[in-house]
């Protein structure tokens, strides 16, 4: 498990401890948009599950997706498929708004920062 993940679970737990709960903190709910079907987005959902309430969702159907179930969403996702000889470029997720990334939003990979610079945020190539 990476410092990042640890950090964020021992901060849920230290402000249920801080709030005087005697319940453990409520499972937190995730959404995974990744690349559906695939090794790398099962084992990020694997990897996920064993610490979260996690669903997954095809990244190409995240402008539509209901995600208000969610505390939090996390958007990854290749930008080139070298399946074949021939090496393709992959689509980004169309039609996905601020709105759409309207909860806490992690953006990962080539697709998170294809997504960060199609909505100009500071995150992405073309500006970080």
């Amino acid at each position: 498990m990476r410092f990042t993940q640890w950090f964020g679970l021992a901060a849920l737990a230290a402000g249920a401890l801080a709030l005087g709960c005697t319940e453990p903190a409520p499972q937190l709910r995730v959404v995974y948009a990744g690349d559906a079907g695939t090794a790398h987005a099962d084992a990020y959902h694997a990897m996920l599950a064993e610490h979260f309430d996690v669903r997954s969702i095809p990244r190409n159907d995240l402008a539509k997706a209901d995600l208000s179930d969610a505390d939090v969403l996390i958007v990854d996702g290749q930008t080139i498929d070298r399946s074949e000889e021939r090496i393709k470029t992959i689509a980004g997720a169309e039609g996905v708004t601020l709105e759409t990334l309207s909860m806490p939003t992690v953006l990962i990979g080539g697709q998170g920062a294809r997504i960060s610079d199609d909505l100009n945020l500071l995150l992405g190539w073309r500006y970080g």
